[in-house]
């Protein structure tokens, strides 16, 4: 055998040394995602209070919008600490006419009003008179398919606190009034 020949299977019989450091890499690579993604989890877990030590506060502060959750939360305990609801019930019920396909229709509404305030409570007795006329408008500028639906209701309802609230923001500079509610509602 010539000495070519026996160098050539010489070469071919070692075995290809594969590179080591590729390897190492993607050990590195995966151990580093998983690593990662345990972390994540344990966190997410930590602060949503599922181990001990995850207190509320700090779960809520490490959500997206928590610092206004804890600030609605204090709100809440400052309504709460401030007493229990007072109700105001107008009256006299608010009738107003409009005209449906060529008929003059009525509507007739009994409101109250609540809130935890006496104060407020106090200043819409004292601005009656300009709270009544400012809802008569409102509800006399009303058509049928508006107060004949739920949502149509629940919009006009919103809409007449809104104005309650406009006013006494006007008047006094506050306008603590929580909920509007309609008592009464007959439509003819």
């Amino acid at each position: 055998m010539p000495v070519d020949e026996e160098k050539d299977d010489v070469e071919a019989s070692e075995p290809e040394k594969k590179p080591k450091g590729s390897m190492v890499k993607i050990i590195i690579i995966v151990f580093a995602i998983i690593l990662a993604i345990v972390g994540s989890v344990g966190a997410t877990l930590y602060f949503a209070g599922v181990f001990p030590g995850g207190d509320k506060e700090s779960a809520e502060m490490s959500e997206e919008g928590g610092a206004e959750e804890k600030s609605k939360e204090k709100s809440e305990k400052k309504k709460a600490a401030k007493g229990p609801a007072i109700y105001f019930p107008f009256k006299d019920a608010f009738v107003v006419n409009f005209i449906d396909k060529n008929q003059i229709r009525y509507l007739q509404i009994n409101v109250e009003v609540m809130s935890r305030n006496q104060e407020v409570i106090d200043s819409i007795e004292t601005h009656l008179p300009k709270i009544k006329n400012n809802l008569l408008v409102l509800f006399s500028d009303l058509d049928i398919g508006m107060i004949t639906s739920v949502v149509g209701k629940q919009k006009l309802r919103d809409l007449a606190l809104e104005e309650l609230r406009k006013i006494l923001k006007e008047e006094t500079g506050h306008n603590e009034v929580e909920a509007l509610y309609f008592t009464g509602f007959v439509m003819q």
